[in-house]
């Protein structure tokens, strides 16, 4: 059963070699995407709460009318 087991893990060990022997770049390639696709601290925003449907959205994107927050004029009109 041993001999078995030890087979088993050459070749899984002869075929991991052979395919990154093949295709050494395609590791780092994915490091750098993976690593291109993480938030900088730039483009991290704020939320805030709707004071009318407490949704939580983007500071930039709600309306600041008298130290509240709204996420839409319609709720804005309806205070």
């Amino acid at each position: 059963m041993w001999k078995l087991i030890f087979l088993g893990l050459i070749v899984w060990l002869a075929i991991y070699i052979l395919k990154r022997a093949i295709n050494p770049d395609s590791n780092r390639q994915n490091n750098e995407a993976a690593a291109s696709n993480k938030p900088n601290e730039d483009s991290i925003e704020n939320m805030v709460q709707c004071t009318a449907c407490h949704v939580h959205l983007p500071r930039s994107e709600a309306y600041l009318v008298d130290g509240n927050f709204y996420c839409s004029k319609a709720h804005i009109e309806n205070k």
